[in-house]
Protein backbone atom coordinates (compact mmCIF):
# COMPACT_ATOMS: atom_id res chain seq x y z
CA UNK A 1 0.00 0.00 0.00
CA UNK A 2 1.61 3.17 -1.08
CA UNK A 3 1.15 6.66 0.94
CA UNK A 4 -1.71 7.89 -0.88
CA UNK A 5 -3.30 4.51 -1.38
CA UNK A 6 -3.38 4.87 2.92
CA UNK A 7 -4.69 8.20 2.69
CA UNK A 8 -7.39 7.10 0.55
CA UNK A 9 -8.54 4.18 2.70
CA UNK A 10 -8.54 6.94 5.77
CA UNK A 11 -11.24 9.07 3.74
CA UNK A 12 -13.82 6.15 3.67
CA UNK A 13 -14.55 3.65 6.74
CA UNK A 14 -12.95 0.56 7.75
CA UNK A 15 -13.45 -2.18 5.31
CA UNK A 16 -13.17 -6.17 5.66
CA UNK A 17 -9.26 -5.81 4.94
CA UNK A 18 -8.50 -2.63 6.37
CA UNK A 19 -8.48 -1.88 10.97
CA UNK A 20 -7.18 0.86 12.22
CA UNK A 21 -5.29 0.63 15.83
CA UNK A 22 -4.47 3.24 18.23
CA UNK A 23 -0.93 2.10 19.21
CA UNK A 24 0.31 5.35 21.00
CA UNK A 25 2.42 3.42 23.25
CA UNK A 26 2.47 -0.53 22.26
CA UNK A 27 0.77 -2.97 20.29
CA UNK A 28 -2.96 -2.82 21.59
CA UNK A 29 -4.35 -6.33 23.03
CA UNK A 30 -7.05 -6.33 20.53
CA UNK A 31 -4.71 -6.84 17.62
CA UNK A 32 -4.70 -10.52 18.06
CA UNK A 33 -8.08 -11.45 17.20
CA UNK A 34 -7.59 -9.13 13.92
CA UNK A 35 -4.28 -11.32 13.36
CA UNK A 36 -6.50 -14.06 13.53
CA UNK A 37 -9.36 -13.04 12.12
CA UNK A 38 -7.29 -11.38 8.70
CA UNK A 39 -5.35 -14.76 8.37
CA UNK A 40 -8.01 -17.49 8.12
CA UNK A 41 -10.38 -14.97 6.07
CA UNK A 42 -8.58 -13.40 3.19
CA UNK A 43 -5.72 -11.31 4.50
CA UNK A 44 -5.75 -7.47 5.26
CA UNK A 45 -4.15 -4.59 6.73
CA UNK A 46 -3.33 -3.38 9.81
CA UNK A 47 -3.01 0.34 10.90
CA UNK A 48 -1.09 1.55 13.83
CA UNK A 49 -1.00 5.34 14.84
CA UNK A 50 -5.04 6.36 13.44
CA UNK A 51 -7.40 7.35 16.22
CA UNK A 52 -11.11 6.55 14.90
CA UNK A 53 -13.99 8.15 16.59
CA UNK A 54 -17.58 7.80 15.21
CA UNK A 55 -15.99 7.10 11.43
CA UNK A 56 -13.59 10.01 11.58
CA UNK A 57 -10.20 8.89 11.03
CA UNK A 58 -7.36 10.76 12.93
CA UNK A 59 -3.32 10.49 12.24
CA UNK A 60 -1.77 10.64 15.85
CA UNK A 61 1.28 8.56 14.94
CA UNK A 62 2.89 5.93 17.41
CA UNK A 63 5.64 6.50 19.79
CA UNK A 64 8.78 4.67 19.16
CA UNK A 65 7.66 3.02 16.32
CA UNK A 66 11.01 0.76 15.87
CA UNK A 67 10.22 -0.54 19.23
CA UNK A 68 6.50 -0.79 18.57
CA UNK A 69 7.35 -2.53 15.03
CA UNK A 70 9.85 -4.84 16.51
CA UNK A 71 7.32 -6.05 19.62
CA UNK A 72 4.81 -6.83 17.03
CA UNK A 73 6.58 -8.82 14.39
CA UNK A 74 8.51 -10.89 17.07
CA UNK A 75 4.96 -11.73 18.66
CA UNK A 76 4.20 -13.09 15.53
CA UNK A 77 6.80 -15.50 14.87
CA UNK A 78 7.26 -16.39 18.55
CA UNK A 79 5.05 -18.52 20.67
CA UNK A 80 2.15 -16.39 20.72
CA UNK A 81 0.35 -17.91 18.17
CA UNK A 82 -0.53 -21.49 17.04
CA UNK A 83 2.13 -20.72 13.34
CA UNK A 84 4.37 -18.20 12.23
CA UNK A 85 2.70 -15.21 10.45
CA UNK A 86 4.96 -13.58 7.65
CA UNK A 87 4.05 -10.14 7.44
CA UNK A 88 4.59 -7.11 5.25
CA UNK A 89 5.37 -3.78 7.17
CA UNK A 90 5.98 -0.40 6.24
CA UNK A 91 5.93 3.01 7.80
CA UNK A 92 4.77 6.36 6.70
CA UNK A 93 5.48 9.83 8.11
CA UNK A 94 2.55 12.13 7.91
CA UNK A 95 3.76 15.72 9.36
CA UNK A 96 6.10 13.99 11.62
CA UNK A 97 3.40 11.22 12.98
CA UNK A 98 4.79 7.84 12.05
CA UNK A 99 1.77 5.55 11.00
CA UNK A 100 2.91 1.68 10.71
CA UNK A 101 1.26 -0.08 8.45
CA UNK A 102 1.35 -4.23 8.65
CA UNK A 103 -0.22 -6.43 5.33
CA UNK A 104 -1.33 -9.70 7.09
CA UNK A 105 -1.53 -12.53 4.10
CA UNK A 106 -4.33 -15.41 4.43
CA UNK A 107 -2.82 -18.13 5.71
CA UNK A 108 -2.46 -21.95 3.63
CA UNK A 109 -2.68 -23.37 7.41
CA UNK A 110 -6.15 -23.05 8.85
CA UNK A 111 -7.47 -22.00 12.04
CA UNK A 112 -4.56 -19.41 12.85
CA UNK A 113 -5.09 -18.93 16.56
CA UNK A 114 -3.33 -17.14 19.88
CA UNK A 115 -2.99 -18.66 23.17
CA UNK A 116 -5.63 -21.21 22.48
CA UNK A 117 -8.14 -22.65 19.55
CA UNK A 118 -10.61 -20.62 21.21
CA UNK A 119 -8.98 -17.80 20.23
CA UNK A 120 -9.61 -18.18 16.51
CA UNK A 121 -11.50 -15.31 14.79
CA UNK A 122 -12.96 -14.49 11.15
CA UNK A 123 -13.05 -11.04 9.99
CA UNK A 124 -17.22 -10.08 8.94
CA UNK A 125 -17.27 -6.88 7.57
CA UNK A 126 -15.21 -4.51 9.42
CA UNK A 127 -15.70 -6.67 12.70
CA UNK A 128 -13.27 -9.60 14.15
CA UNK A 129 -15.64 -12.72 15.25
CA UNK A 130 -15.01 -16.02 17.53
CA UNK A 131 -14.65 -18.55 14.80
CA UNK A 132 -15.30 -21.42 17.43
Amino acid sequence: MTKQELQNKLQDIEWEDFEVKLAIGGVPKSVWESVSAFSNTAGGWLIFGIEEKNGIFNIVGVSNPSKIEHEFLNSLNGEKFNIKIRVNSYKYNFDDKIVLAFYIPISKQKPVYFNSLSNSFIRSGSADRRAL
